[in-house]
């Protein structure tokens, strides 16, 4: 008789602890559900720079992205840097990106021996945005050239970011491609490109 009950005992367990999980994977589901990932992920065609030079504009230079940048009109960074190597903790820039007028950043991760850098949007996208944040990549080819990867995600709550979400999807390809040739220009010839020549124009 003991037995059995020792046995139905460790039975109930067994079954509590099932049912728990199931529940939280259940749970874990239904969360997933509510939320609708956009992930664009794009690499640049060979730059005619050092990695080092492009790390440089990338990394140390990572509050002059509206001197070069044609989707930047101007930025600002502000904050102690929680990075060995970074120059600040945040970065606030005023855009020319359809449906964005100006963010702030922060940095969340840097790293100047392997080349990268990821940082959140924190402040300036809609509020079905959930979660916004990018990852850059500077990728050395040979000695004298590289490529720029970067990866940027968007974490949108499931009904909105099913209706907005294929719009915001297609104006990050094209930010993205913009960024990169941008950058190769200014980092080919230290001179900006004719698309940020044309932006800064129409500004004046």
């Amino acid at each position: 008789m003991k037995k059995t009950a020792i046995q139905f005992s460790i039975m109930s367990v067994m079954v509590v602890g099932a049912l728990a999980l199931q529940s939280f994977q259940n749970k874990t589901e239904m969360k997933e559900k509510k939320v609708k990932i956009v992930v664009v992920e794009k690499t640049s065609e060979i730059i005619n720079a050092t990695a080092d030079r492009v790390w440089e504009i990338t990394g140390p230079g990572f509050g002059e992205v509206g001197k070069w940048s044609t989707t930047v009109d101007h930025a600002t960074i502000s904050g102690e840097p929680e990075f060995e190597g970074a120059v600040c903790s945040t970065r606030s820039c005023d855009l020319n990106a359809k449906g964005f007028s100006s963010i702030n950043e922060k940095i969340t991760a840097y790293d100047a021996k392997n080349k990268t850098l990821s940082f959140d949007i924190v402040e300036g996208v809609p509020g079905f945005v959930t979660r916004a944040y990018s990852h850059w990549e500077v990728i050395k080819v040979s000695e004298t050239t590289s490529k720029l990867k970067v990866t940027t995600t968007m974490e949108m709550k499931k009904f909105m970011g099913g209706l907005m979400g294929g719009m915001i999807e297609k104006t990050i390809n094209k930010t993205i491609p913009l960024i990169q040739s941008d950058l190769k220009v200014y980092a080919e010839t230290g001179e900006v490109s004719e698309s940020k020549k044309a932006r800064m124009a129409s500004l004046n």
